[in-house]
């Protein structure tokens, strides 16, 4: 079989922020689309590797925030202090999905600014017609990611120390 990942996937990385200002902060929900994908499986169950890349520099940030403090968050975001995106361009998840068509498991490493971490995502499928919908979600903490969270007016407003990824990949199985 043959599957092939749609443009509509993406990864929603759920922040949180925190200190004295957090009523007038942001709990941002930033979009990161995997590069393109195209696998060839083998019949039920499916055990394959797969390999995902995410451009750092093409992480969309929210569009409620205004466009002065957008392009702030970004030049935060993919600055040498955050993901270093000069020296690291791109996010990777390699691992392998072992399963069925209706769920199973995404365990792997997480490279980020150059440093696998170790992460596992249930994995939920349903068919939408002839295409696939694949969800998971991992939590963690920013820093076992390597990332520094975001400080801001000595620390009134800062983001937690806590991430969540939720993946929504469409999938085209021929």
């Amino acid at each position: 079989m043959h599957i092939e990942l749609l443009p509509d996937s993406r990864v929603l990385v759920d922040l949180r922020a925190t200190g004295l200002l957090r009523a007038v902060g942001h709990a941002p929900t930033l979009v990161a689309r995997p590069e393109r994908l195209s696998l060839d499986v083998g019949p039920e169950p499916l055990d394959f590797a797969l390999d995902l890349r995410f451009r750092a520099d093409a992480i969309e940030l929210p569009s409620e925030i205004g466009a002065s403090d957008r392009e702030k968050m970004r030049e935060n975001m993919i600055s040498a202090a955050v993901l270093d995106a000069a020296r690291f361009p791109a996010i990777q998840l390699r691992g392998r999905y072992a399963g069925t068509l209706s769920g199973g498991e995404l365990s792997g490493e997480l490279v980020v600014r150059g440093v696998p971490r170790r992460i596992t995502v249930p994995v939920r499928v349903v068919a939408e017609g002839k295409r696939l919908a694949a969800t998971g979600t991992w939590e963690g903490k920013l820093t076992e990611l390597g990332i520094k969270p975001f400080r801001a007016l000595m620390g009134a407003l800062k983001l937690e120390d806590w991430v969540r990824l939720r993946v929504e990949a469409r999938l085209e199985a021929s």
